[in-house]
């Protein structure tokens, strides 16, 4: 336990003194200015308790002093003028605080984004993966910089306290000691709510996410089209309030702790009040302070107690800051903690790939979705690979791509461990359509373009690939162009049908110059006709091109060089249509299963 708590503590230490030298690189003099200031705001009480003192003693005194007129006066000028300086000064410091702010919590976002995206893509199979995301963007939200701010918030309540005892020390040494102690067990408070809420938040992470996947489904066009044809808005509705209640019976626990705690060391807080203000009175009684002094008194003892409730606040917010800026240095340390440095192989072409007793397992688990596979494709060949589903297909492609590293054995491109091999140039040599593409809501352009960057702005090359898939005559009319939006969501936005998105995501796969093609149902949402005719012009724009197709229909299988069949991870059959319908096995059975339907969907799209 002591090693963790060491552990934990020099874990601390650099967390915070990654994000200080940050924060420092970042806005050296905006930085240097805001502590400045900070300290100058931090000695302006003591001054003011002193400035009370003598305008109420003076004016206690008016009728023994001529002058005490012109004195009062002067005191209240100078009063004002004190305060209104702070004022500005501790405007000035939000301003320059919001600027530190805004630049680096942008700067981190980038920098946790562009490490999202070089992290593995197996670690997205895994829950905890997104609580560690969702406490990131909460550190990244304000807790990363809130540190430096708490910090000089210390050091500023330190520097007005130092003021203010020395004017209590001189009436009784008891005075300070006693405030102090009144006011930390509400420090203390604030340390065990700050870890109560933090340990809410990641006991909740999952039911919050499934909450904002509930609400969200209220907002998105094609959830409510299938809620008002199933009715299922009462349904939704429950879930979405059973899932509020959860959470909210967490908070409200929390708070109600909070409410009894708090309410006990304000009793605490009160009783040290009631003990100095008595012997404030008792000191005026025996003449040794006056009334000047009794009420600056008061004034400091509230303030001391607000500056120890604020030194509490402060060190919280470095404890809260410390555990999410934890979940963010997972994130951003991914790399360094998970990558072994070695130089990179690039790669001009995809000649051949071979797969030697891989096997795969998902983080957490020890189910093998893939099982001792061997496999070689070879340059030019047209591959199928079939199964049922969860039978590994996505998967194998998915290794063979490097988007997963296997568990076991090796995958080799060009006769080089994949993992060797520069993945930036790999990736420019192949292309990849999945089933569950995604549907960006941007601009037709951009939909292409991801496909190949450097032809964003080639209006040209966008326009034949989506001629290939026949979208040419719809983006070409009036109502589109390559810069409309693919959502109503945008003014002036138009929607796609499901088979035009697929198409759009077909043509995106064919604007780069690849030498593997990877189609992971790329026909699922189009008719069999449509089906045909995509393969027809896959085939055609294949040659001298690896292509490997996942399809649950076996239709076009027929024309591949191979067919791999897949069940439970394994490899359990392969050849090609004519050498698998003659062995009668797996392939056959399936093949004869789809067979009567594919034909009567060819004909009623031919009448």
């Amino acid at each position: 336990m002591k090693e963790k708590r060491h552990n934990q503590f020099w874990a601390f230490i650099k967390t915070q003194k990654y994000f200080l030298g940050y924060i420092y690189r970042e806005h050296p003099l905006s930085l240097i200015l805001f502590c400045i200031l900070s300290l100058i705001t931090a000695t302006i009480p003591p001054i003011l308790i002193i400035l009370n003192k003598q305008t109420i003693d003076t004016i206690t005194n008016i009728h023994n002093n001529p002058d005490a007129q012109e004195v009062v006066i002067i005191l209240l000028v100078v009063t004002f003028l004190l305060q209104y300086f702070s004022s500005v000064l501790s405007n000035i410091g939000i301003y320059i605080f919001t600027r530190i702010t805004q630049t680096v919590n942008y700067v981190l976002k980038k920098i946790m984004l562009t490490k999202l995206i070089k992290i593995p893509l197996k670690e997205y199979e895994d829950s905890s993966f997104f609580d560690t995301i969702n406490l990131a963007n909460i550190a990244i939200s304000g807790n990363g910089v809130r540190v430096i701010s708490s910090l000089i918030g210390v050091l500023q309540s330190l520097i007005s306290l130092i003021g203010i005892c020395g004017i209590l020390l001189a009436i009784h040494w008891i005075l300070p000691i006693a405030l102090f102690l009144s006011t930390l067990p509400g420090i203390i408070l604030i340390f065990i709510a700050k870890s109560k809420n933090y340990r809410m938040t990641k006991e909740t992470a999952a039911k919050d996410r499934e909450l904002g996947f509930t609400d969200n489904l209220f907002v998105d066009k094609s959830a409510i089209r299938e809620i008002k044809i199933n009715d299922s808005g009462d349904f939704l509705l429950n879930k979405w309030s059973n899932l509020f209640k959860v959470i909210q019976k967490y908070k409200l626990n929390l708070a109600l702790w909070e409410c009894k705690t708090k309410s006990i060391a304000a009793l605490l807080l009160q009783v040290s009040s009631l003990v100095v203000s008595l012997i404030l009175v008792y000191q005026i009684f025996d003449n040794k302070l006056s009334i000047g002094d009794y009420v600056a008194l008061l004034g400091a003892v509230a303030s001391v107690q607000s500056i120890f409730g604020s030194i509490g606040s402060h060190l919280g917010s470095i404890f809260e800051t410390a555990i999410y800026n934890s979940a963010l240095m997972q994130i951003l340390d991914y790399d360094v903690k998970n990558k072994k440095e070695v130089d990179p192989i690039e790669i001009q072409s995809v000649e051949e790939i071979s797969l030697k007793n891989i096997s795969f397992y998902y983080p957490k688990t020890n189910v093998k979705v893939l099982d001792n596979i061997n496999l070689k494709i070879n340059k030019g060949e047209n591959i199928s690979i079939v199964g049922h589903n969860g039978s590994g297909k996505t998967t194998l492609v998915k290794c063979i791509l490097g988007l997963y590293d296997v568990s076991d054995g090796e995958i080799r491109v060009n006769e080089k461990n994949i993992k060797d091999i520069d993945k930036i140039t790999y990736f420019e040599r192949v292309a990849a359509i999945f089933q569950d593409f995604y549907k960006y809501k941007f601009s037709v352009r951009e939909n292409l373009g991801f496909g190949n960057l450097k032809k964003l702005n080639d209006d040209q090359e966008l326009y034949n690939a989506l001629q290939k898939v026949g979208l040419y005559e719809k983006v070409k009319n009036y109502q589109f162009n390559l810069d409309t939006y693919l959502t109503r969501e945008i003014p002036a936005g138009r929607e796609l049908s499901g088979g035009e998105w697929q198409k759009l995501a077909i043509a995106r796969g064919f604007l780069k110059d690849s030498d593997l093609i990877i189609l992971d149902e790329p026909t699922a949402s189009l008719d069999p006709l449509s089906e045909m005719k995509i393969f027809e012009l896959f085939n055609k724009l294949s040659e001298n091109k690896t292509t490997i197709t996942i399809s649950h229909r076996l239709g076009p299988t027929k024309y591949s060089d191979r067919i791999i069949v897949m069940d439970n991870g394994n490899i359990v059959e392969e050849g090609n249509y004519d050498e698998l319908m003659n062995k009668r096995g797996v392939y056959y059975e399936m093949y004869l299963s789809q067979a009567k339907w594919y034909e009567e969907q060819i004909t009623q799209n031919s009448i």
